[in-house]
């Protein structure tokens, strides 16, 4: 598939993007572009942000601001990204597609998306992260994946809080190269569980049942609430009673790692 588009718009501020997008139902922001590639729909304007400096990753005491043009690849690769959660948040975002795929696929693009089968939304969906829109908009990440609709803004960057803490992720794949049949994601910090569960095929959501249970130790029950809890369907490589088995599975061994 080809991405297909009659104009093409270089970004001079945030503000002149947001007016450019404003203009006609048509027009997009164009990040990496890969997932929009692949979706073989054409565009009226693609509206390129890369003079706007929101590729660097900037680190403070108790936060991680990672703008929304940076590749996939610094940021697995970036010392500060491997040490979050026991190195879990950066091996899951590796397990995207190959390094070249990487090195130009963007995380703003990414998350903004949506998508089921992201392993980016789930390797950080369970350490609190909170996404930056313009104009002035924020959110949880939980919150920003719960907006019914087009969001209406330009995710600008995510904010990472810098946490100690143990991690697991998992993605169920048929080879190397493919989506996901499921991904599991799990956050223990300050002596708390966040179990992330995507590619249901839907978008990585919470499994809140599930870490009520985790955090009473009782983390067979809490596997077992998790493959009920979330919605799962059938689709053409995987049933939703196999999925729900292999969540079973990869919770409690999730589990078990990170509180070894």
């Amino acid at each position: 598939m080809s991405l297909r588009a009659n104009n093409y718009y270089k970004a001079t501020s945030l503000d002149d993007a947001y007016q450019k997008l404003k203009d006609n139902p048509k027009n997009a922001i164009i990040a990496g572009g890969l997932w929009m590639k692949k979706t073989g729909l054409s565009y009226e304007t693609l509206i390129d942000l890369s003079e706007l400096h929101l590729n660097e990753i900037k680190v403070n005491k108790d936060e991680i601001h990672v703008g929304a043009l940076v590749t996939l690849r610094d940021f697995e690769t970036n010392p500060e990204i491997k040490k979050l959660n026991g190195g879990a948040t950066s091996f899951g975002v590796s397990e995207v597609v190959g390094p070249a795929f990487r090195n130009t696929a963007t995380i703003g693009g990414s998350i903004f998306g949506r998508f089921p089968f992201s392993d980016v939304i789930a390797s950080l969906l369970p350490l609190d992260v909170t996404v930056k829109l313009y104009p002035e908009q924020s959110y949880s990440l939980e919150e920003f994946l719960n907006i019914k609709g087009k969001v209406d803004g330009i995710l600008t960057e995510i904010v990472i809080k810098k946490e100690e803490g143990k991690g697991y992720f998992h993605k169920v794949k048929a080879t190397s190269l493919d989506f996901a049949m499921v991904n599991i994601s799990i956050s223990k910090r300050n002596n708390k569980h966040y179990i992330a569960v995507g590619s249901r095929p839907l978008v990585a959501s919470l499994a809140r049942k599930a870490m009520i249970e985790a955090d009473k130790g009782d983390f067979k029950e809490a596997a077992r609430l998790a493959a009920e809890e979330l919605s799962y369907l059938d689709s053409n490589n995987i049933s939703k009673a196999y999925r729900q088995d292999l969540v079973k599975v990869y919770v409690l061994r999730g589990l078990e790692e990170v509180n070894k």
